[in-house]
């Protein structure tokens, strides 16, 4: 009888302790929903008829005297990318990348600066290769946007979510920057580690070895899931004088972006000379995607803090017809 009655006295306070959970998940769900809706009017999708993004980086500080060293990361912990298309004529870049710093502070990004090439006769940097890259990827996005493939400046956070221009859609760029790195890359992919190795270096002819082993758990045979791995050739910092933005000093430098073929695998990779010093580093990135609409199959979701309240008000629904029975 105890036992009966101790059932019946926390089925009761169930009861009435669940509008107060209800009110408190609704809560939740609105301010969660206004939160997103805050942060996306920021930005705009950086792929189109994709879902898809970055999942994050991997660095190999690179020299003359580099012999074997390996790198291992989860993709959870991967350092997470901003790529900025630029020029060393951009008075406006100029302005952006100095939010960018201000937003970034001390935190570990991988940041890559995509210098523009094609028809370019006032930048010396970038490449064929850095531009196919940026114009495959972001390219379609920029045109929908902007009205042209290559703009100088914009700004992608995490393959996801692209900036064009100088001019804020919050209180100031450097907070638009803020929350757009906040928001963190969405592909949900974690899994075992992820390894880039650089096993041999032959100076005289500046081609380096390099192995990579993309470690991921999860569906990918058979799936939607659709993942792709470049190898990055980053100067951490080039002098150019001659530049008319006034920077001088032209920071993380992209000098060549190599498609890797499959997950798993062997290269030997010519490395371009650095413009000036010994400060290139091999970064790889793992771009992923899915087909539009299709993400379900890939990701499968716990139901939205809306969901968990609707379902929680069947729930209580239930319960007072239930405990009469």
């Amino acid at each position: 009888m105890t036992r009966k009655h101790s059932i019946s006295r926390y089925s009761a306070t169930g009861v009435r302790t669940a509008p107060l959970l209800l009110v408190a998940l609704l809560l939740a769900s609105s301010t969660q929903t206004l939160a997103n809706s805050e942060g996306s009017s920021m930005w705009q999708d950086a792929r189109i008829g994709v879902n898809g993004g970055t999942l994050g980086a991997l660095v190999i500080p690179l020299s003359n005297e580099t012999t074997y060293t390996e790198v291992s990361m989860n993709a959870s912990d991967m350092y997470p990318v901003v790529e900025v298309y630029t020029a060393t004529w951009c008075e406006n870049c100029v302005i952006t990348e100095n939010a960018l710093d201000e937003a970034i502070g001390d935190s570990d990004v991988m940041r890559i600066h995509y210098h523009r090439h094609w028809l370019e006769s006032m930048d010396p940097f970038g490449s064929n290769a850095t531009e196919e890259r940026w114009v495959s990827v972001y390219g379609e996005a920029s045109t929908s946007i902007g009205g042209a493939p290559r703009l100088a400046p914009t700004t992608v956070f995490d393959g996801e979510r692209m900036h064009i221009g100088k001019i804020p859609s919050s209180s100031s760029l450097s907070n638009d920057y803020a929350t757009s790195l906040a928001a963190g890359q969405s592909s949900g992919l974690g899994g075992s580690p992820t390894h880039l190795t650089v096993m041999a270096y032959d100076s005289a002819e500046g081609v380096m070895l390099f192995s990579w082993d993309i470690g991921l758990l999860g569906p990918i045979g058979g799936c939607c899931l659709t993942l792709t791995p470049w190898l990055l050739l980053v100067e951490d910092s080039a002098s150019f004088p001659e530049g008319t933005n006034g920077l001088g000093d032209y920071q993380h430098v992209l000098h060549d972006a190599i498609e890797l073929e499959e997950l798993e695998g062997t290269a030997s990779v010519h490395v371009p000379p650095t413009w000036d010093g010994d400060d290139m580093s091999a970064v790889l990135i793992i771009d992923w995607s899915t087909e539009q609409g299709k993400s379900e199959c890939c990701f499968p979701r716990l139901p939205g803090p809306g969901v968990a309240a609707a379902s929680l008000c069947l729930i209580v629904a239930l319960l007072p017809s239930r405990r009469e029975r």
